[in-house]
This record gives C-alpha cells, structure tokens and sequence, in this order.
C-alpha cells in the first residue's frame, strides 16, 4: 500500500517539483488524486495525525518548503528552484457586504495573531489587543479561504469555471490571481455574497460552540441607498410615504430625501 512519503514525491514529480517549487495547495491536490487511485486517504491521514499537512509534507526526506506570509507555501524536491513571482498586489479584504468589519475580519483574515472576541464591548481584536475576559476565534487558514472560493466556482456554469480554477489551483498567489479573475469576469457582487454566507456560517457555528449569542449587528448590510435594487429601495421607502402616496405609486422627492438623509446616520 502507498505510504505517505511515497505519495508526497510522486505527486510531486508528477507536478514537475524536482525542478520548480509548487503550491501547497496544488500539491495536496495531486497526492489526494493519486490517493485516490491507490487506496490512500490523503484528508483522512492528515486528520488523524493531528497535523497540519504542511508539517507532515515537512517531515518527507528529500522535500523543501517555503512558507511565506499571506500566500500559500512551496513545496518542492530537493533543489527545486523557487518561481518568479510577479509583484505583490497591494493587500485588500473582500467586501464585506453582509458582515460587520471585526466580524469579518476575524473570520477571514491570515494572520501569525488570532482574533479574539471581547463580550463586554462586543468587539473582535487580535489576540495581543485582547484585554479582559475573551473567547478566541480559530486562525484563518489558507486552505479555508481556497475551500470558500472552490465552493463558489461550483455554483457557477461549466464554460464560466476555467480562469477561477486555474487562478487557485495554478498561480502561487491564489487568492490575489483569484479576485483578479473575479473583477475580470464581472462577478464581484455574486463572489461578495458567496463569501458572506460562507463566513456568516462560520460565524455562527462558532458562536454556537463556545454559548455565544450572535448578534444581529455582527449581520448588518452596509450598503449605500445607490446600490439598492429598484424593488429594495421601493421597501425601504415604504415608511416615509403617507398612505395616500402609496395608493398613488407616488414617490414625492420628499421621500427620497429622507431616506437618503436617514441612510447617512
């Protein structure tokens, strides 16, 4: 039966790693195929060990790695040469079109410091910011926000998939090479969503797990009047207007005046 260093160094000669170091997640993918095809359960070795793949891919003789922050690591056979990276976009978070900015943050954010939750000012903070009674959020991985993104790609039609899989699964910054793909194919307010529900869930599951009570604040849509759909805005303006206006389908400027005053506070 294949063993674990075994099908590290295959996949990694298949994906041509003795010459070019490869992404993490590139490499996970090949060893869970070629698993696959062998009998070997490659998510279920990890979870049994207690590690992280990249601490067990670490311990194969003849592997190098390179971690890097914020970006996937590489991985390659001894030797390998590290690939040319283009410029590093300057550093952005995804909208945060349902979710409070701690909230999000705390949720999605890749960083060595964890957040923390503060119950008595409902706040999320990194850890070392942390002052007073707290609950700690699980770390943002890498491998979480490529799962979110695969996710969301297998809602999208066949002939769309190709740029958003070969974003994450081909370039040694998947998540920067993905939100290109993404404002190149005009899907920034479709991915928002996903992303939201996706971390929304989390967020919830979390709560749940340590007795928190999720607030409806942490959920609230920080949107502009101007981006609201014709019929959203119609709902929302439903209270400034008398009941004669509605009866009319008459919308005074009075009305959107109000809303778009009461929208700034």
């Amino acid at each position: 039966m294949t063993d674990w260093k075994t099908l590290a160094v295959r996949a990694l000669r298949d994906l041509d790693g003795a010459s070019k170091m490869v992404p993490g997640a590139k490499l996970r993918q090949q060893m869970a195929l070629l698993g696959e095809e062998s009998g070997f359960d490659v998510a279920g070795h990890v979870k049994r060990s207690g590690k992280q793949f990249s601490e067990l891919v670490a311990q194969v003789e003849g592997i190098s790695i390179r971690k890097r922050t914020g970006s996937d690591m590489l991985v390659g056979l001894s030797g390998a040469k590290t690939p040319e990276e283009p410029p590093r976009p300057e550093e952005r978070h995804e909208p945060a079109e349902g979710l409070r900015s701690d909230v999000f943050q705390a949720f999605t954010r890749i960083t060595p410091v964890p957040f923390s939750y503060l119950p008595g000012s409902d706040r999320f903070v990194p850890q070392d910011q942390a002052k007073g009674q707290s609950i700690e959020v699980p770390p943002s991985t890498l491998g979480e926000a490529i799962e979110d993104r695969r996710r969301f790609v297998d809602t999208l039609d066949t002939d769309r998939r190709k740029p958003f899989l070969d974003a994450l699964q081909a370039s040694t910054s998947p998540l920067a090479e993905f939100r290109k793909v993404v404002a190149e194919q005009g899907s920034g307010h479709q991915w928002a969503r996903a992303l939201t529900e996706a971390v929304g869930t989390r967020v919830r599951s979390w709560a749940t797990r340590n007795g928190v009570i999720p607030r409806d604040d942490w959920f609230r849509r920080e949107r502009s009047s101007a981006s609201l759909s014709a019929h959203a805005a119609l709902a929302r303006l439903a209270p400034y207007l008398t009941a004669d206006e509605i009866r009319g389908l008459h919308v005074p400027f009075r009305a959107v005046e109000a809303l778009l005053k009461d929208s700034k506070r």
